[in-house]
């Protein structure tokens, strides 16, 4: 430790005075490299790479970093490998950043996650990349960058990197490395790369590409003692003489098994509790803690804990409430992100002396662990149908979550096995703490299509000699020419051969001067993260089924035939190249294994409109259809769970959030491909096609996202609009099982929710009778949620909206657009696109009998023919009203004309899911409209966005805007 700040450290007296640690008596106490990172200029603007073991205080350089930035009036983000670690990281932003640094203003604190992109009110923002502090993982930053276009010059962002060793990890390195190829190209203010398991080569390497100051330093604040237990004694290494070892006896009744060492530990004076035992299968966390339970407590059982009270049954939580009061837990992907939260929550305070978990509990979160017992160390390698061991990056990074700083033990134990002399070589490794693995290139050869489409499509490169330059230019490729140089010497064919498959796959063009551009749907393909053989495969599954499809869909003359409709679109996901792989490409994302234990569903009555006709060759993707289709009808978790042996609601939880982000790139593929106004040149050769067929798959991609949003909340489609209910700062909050129990009492439209007689009332108290601190409380503010629900929607955009448009001269715009109905609001609406220097004729001009209302024209769009409809306050736009400017349209002469009907104050929910198949009409509520047009009016959004954003069928929702192309 250091208790002295180095000269010209650059910390302003306001960072000093709230993010930097004092001891007891007041004196100020950094670490090791917290002090080396300052004297390289980290707090003044100055790059670097920092490279310390764990718990040595890199997350609090990285703070200093991005709020010196933010005092510079830098944009700054933070980047992350995780979601979970993303919210943790955004909440702790909210305590330590938003006051002090931000002003307060919730705006300005952005978290972005493959879930959701929102600020700190729970707003979706408009430009998430110019938020003062964005919060992200990897991939999500990568794909907000890609869908704006990334910008020539990003000399005003700092940019902060955590565990910037994921660019190694076989599954993600090279979107990793992708991202840091462009933010390297298009340059930055600031880059803070943070590590602690990078190799010495490997650092340095890393340091020199990204050309940033190398911060390395290997000893820890607090020493980790290895223990590798062999027969008879135990090999020790010490992180405070690395490079040596030493023997010392076994503690006397101990066996070589993670048990016995666990109950050892435990049974020791100044036991160091809490002890991890990290599990390589996720079936051992449960397994073992079943035996320690067993072993320690005598088959006595504990109090059934009420922690997870409130949270829907599955099979992990009702393990963990039989064992939490004993002070022991699991940790596992098969948790749901609520039981984690838990399980961690009680690490932290201190209520827990044992955890049994997998890696998951190794992604950067601080927690107070003593000791570490690893039960295993290889893991199963499906490639070569083996066990290997993992490597010691992995298990380091693992060990280090002990002995951190901040907690009680003088120092952290990690204590693995070796039963022979043949794994005792193996584990020999692990004790040489300073001999990491090299860094594998992940940029590889086989991914090069979906590389350049990135790449071209971002604007970042406009030449295949472009594409080549940056490619070549990579980390992964001078790795590659250093240890293979024949194989690196074919990459500028291979890369020419893949720009090659893209213009053959209508998703680049190339003039005849060698430019390249990426077609819309190239674009579409480019920004959803898709493969390219992915997005080519589900958009030719559109093309071929569209007719199909969309007499699935639901109108006001049939309920359609939704089951079946998500079933055909949830089975082309699951069946195309990103979950199973196919001309020996490898998948992207992964199915769960208990799949393929047995049939739940026979799909041969489908088997004429499936993307995979044979499904019973591969039952994993056609059981994942169904288990998705059984969610969205309202299944219970724990239901689910019980269809396939070894089937957990992590499990679940995963594929549902993978096939919800794959509709959504089906969804704006769609969209892209169905826009008639993209020349025949610019087509994929399967939508060289005549217009009627365009307007028939236009009618999909509302649809498709609605299924989306359907699979994130888990519900039927007539009560999706109660998702939307508790806005963020709520006193209460519906949980899906609440809904789905007014959902079998017929309480699904806010007319019914809003009853104050007594069978309704009743209705409510009885679907929360567990209710905190009453049912009658909750039941009260249900009653009268629904009432004011679009009122409240309408009062929150508007303030939102007003502090906004504070610059714009006619900031009273916002204000007078919100409060006006009737003709008032016809007056606004005309001003406002007058305003905005958009064309709006009026056709209703009190002459014409049942005439529409306006025709409007943004740049370089088509007419739109818009009704406005305008209710009194608690009354929503019905199917009827929202309708009536079909008929009005083609009796003016406009039977060709997209038509949209605008509701002030809101539609009825019952609309939403009807309305795309009308073919030519999107309804859009007014905060929805008010949205957009401000984006319009700032910049941030162009008229031919605006255009495709409205003349889509279906309900045009602001969540759905597209954000701003800076290319």
């Amino acid at each position: 430790m250091k208790y002295e700040l180095p000269a010209n450290h650059g910390l302003s007296a306001t960072l000093e005075q709230h993010l930097l640690f004092t001891d007891a008596s007041g004196a100020t106490a950094i670490s090791d490299v917290q002090h080396e990172a300052l004297a390289a200029g980290v707090a003044r603007g100055e790059s670097a790479l920092v490279v310390s073991p764990t718990s040595t205080g890199k997350t609090q350089i990285a703070l200093w970093a991005i709020a010196s930035g933010i005092e510079s009036g830098s944009n700054t983000v933070y980047l992350v490998t995780h979601r979970a670690l993303a919210k943790q990281k955004f909440e702790d932003f909210k305590t330590q950043l938003l006051g002090s640094f931000l002003g307060g203003n919730a705006a300005s604190l952005v978290v972005a996650t493959g879930d959701y992109v929102e600020d700190a009110e729970g707003i979706v923002p408009s430009e998430p990349l110019r938020s003062p502090l964005l919060v992200a993982t990897y991939e999500k930053y990568l794909a907000l960058l890609s869908a704006s276009g990334v910008p020539k010059d990003m000399s005003s962002t700092v940019v902060v990197c955590d565990e910037i060793q994921l660019l190694g990890d076989a599954s993600r390195g090279q979107n990793v490395e992708v991202l840091l190829t462009l933010l390297r190209n298009a340059g930055w203010k600031q880059f803070v790369g943070l590590s602690a398991v990078l190799q010495h080569r490997d650092a340095t390497d890393l340091a020199n590409w990204l050309n940033v100051k190398l911060v390395a330093l290997n000893a820890r604040e607090k020493h980790l003692r290895y223990e590798c237990w062999t027969e008879g004694r135990m090999v020790v290494a010490s992180s405070d003489k690395p490079g040596q070892t030493e023997e010392a006896a076994l503690p006397a009744g101990v066996t070589l098994d993670p048990i016995s060492a666990l109950l050892s530990l435990l049974g020791q004076k100044d036991s160091p509790r809490p002890v991890i035992v990290f599990c390589m299968k996720k079936q051992d966390t449960y397994d073992l803690t079943k035996r320690f339970i067993d072993t320690a407590y005598k088959g006595q059982k504990g109090q059934m804990s009420l922690a997870f009270d409130g949270l829907p049954a599955t099979s992990a939580n009702e393990f963990l409430a039989s064992i939490l009061e004993q002070r022991v837990a699991c940790h596992n992907a098969d948790l749901t992100d609520e039981e984690r939260h838990i399980v961690e929550r009680r690490l932290l305070d201190g209520r827990l002396d044992v955890v049994f978990a997998t890696s998951t509990l190794a992604a950067g979160v601080n927690f107070p662990l003593g000791a570490a017992v690893f039960a295993g160390w290889s893991r199963w390698d499906s490639d070569r149908r083996v066990r290997v061991p993992i490597d010691a990056g992995d298990f380091h990074n693992m060990a280090g979550r002990v002995g951190r700083m901040g907690f009680a033990h003088d120092f952290g134990r990690v204590v693995f096995f070796a039963s022979t002399n043949h794994e005792l070589v193996g584990a020999s490794k692990y004790l040489a703490l300073g001999d990491l693995p090299l860094i594998e290139p992940r940029v590889q050869p086989q991914r090069f299509n979906q590389l350049a489409l990135q790449l071209v499509a971002s604007g970042l490169c406009v030449t295949t000699d472009e594409v080549e330059r940056l490619i070549c230019s990579s980390f992964s490729a001078l790795r590659e020419e250093d240890r293979n140089t024949v194989a690196f010497k074919r990459w500028p064919d291979l890369l020419k051969g893949a720009v090659t498959s893209l213009v053959e796959m209508g998703l680049i063009v190339t003039t005849s001067s060698g430019r390249l551009a990426a077609t819309p749907t190239g674009k579409a393909v480019g920004h959803s993260g898709l493969l390219p053989e992915t997005g080519i495969f589900l958009l030719q599954y559109l093309v071929n089924k569209a007719d199909t499809l969309i007499a699935l869909l639901p109108s006001a003359r049939s309920a359609g035939d939704t089951r079946r409709l998500s079933f055909l679109l949830f089975s082309a996901c699951l069946v195309s190249p990103e979950f199973r792989p196919q001309g020996g490409l490898k998948p992207t994302r992964f199915l769960p294994y208990p799949l393929d234990a047995a049939h739940l569903v026979n799909a041969d009555s489908l088997r004429a409109d499936l993307a995979e006709p044979m499904w019973n060759a591969d039952i994993m993707p056609i059981n994942g259809t169904w288990l998705a289709c059984e969610w969205i009808d309202g299944a219970a978790i724990r239901t689910l769970e019980g269809t396939l042996e070894n089937l957990r609601a992590g499990m679940l939880h995963e594929l549902f959030r993978n096939l919800g982000w794959a509709l959504q790139g089906m969804a704006e593929i769609a969209l892209a491909a169905s826009d008639k106004r993209i020349p025949q040149s610019s087509r994929p050769a399967c939508l060289c096609v005549e217009d009627g067929a365009l307007d028939v798959l236009t009618r999909l991609p509302r649809a498709i996202r609605r299924l989306s949003y359907r699979l994130t909340e888990g519900l039927p489609d007539d009560v999706l609009w109660l998702a939307g209910l508790c806005p963020p700062g709520s006193p209460y909050q519906l949980r899906r099982e609440e809904v789905l129990a007014l959902r079998s009492m017929g309480l699904t439209t806010p007319e019914a929710l809003m009853l104050g007689t007594p069978d309704a009332d009743s209705a409510r108290v009885k679907v929360f009778a567990g209710a905190k601190p009453t049912p009658q409380s909750k039941a009260n503010w249900l009653r009268d949620a629904s009432r004011s629900w679009k009122a409240n929607q309408r009062t929150r955009a508007a303030e939102r909206q007003a502090r906004r448009a504070k610059k714009c001269p006619r900031a009273d715009f916002v204000e007078h657009f919100y409060l006006a109905s009737g003709n008032d609001f016809e007056t606004v609406f005309e001003d406002l696109l007058a305003y905005l220097k958009v064309e709006c004729k009026r056709l209703d001009d009190k002459t014409k009998t049942g005439a529409p209302d306006y025709l409007v024209q943004f740049p370089n769009s088509p007419h739109l023919v818009v009704e406005l409809k305008s209710r009194e306050t608690g009354k929503l736009v019905d199917y009827n009203r929202a309708v009536e400017v079909l008929a009005a349209s083609e009796i003016h002469g406009y039977r060709d004309a997209f038509c949209v009907t605008l509701c002030q104050p809101g539609v009825d929910p019952s609309v939403s899911s009807v309305i795309a198949s009308c073919g030519r009409l999107s309804v859009v509520e007014a905060i929805d409209l008010g949205e957009a047009l401000l984006r319009y009016c700032e910049g941030t959004l162009s008229g031919e966005q605006l255009y495709r954003w409205l003349a889509t069928p279906g309900q045009a929702l602001a969540a759905d805007l597209p954000y701003r192309e800076y290319a």
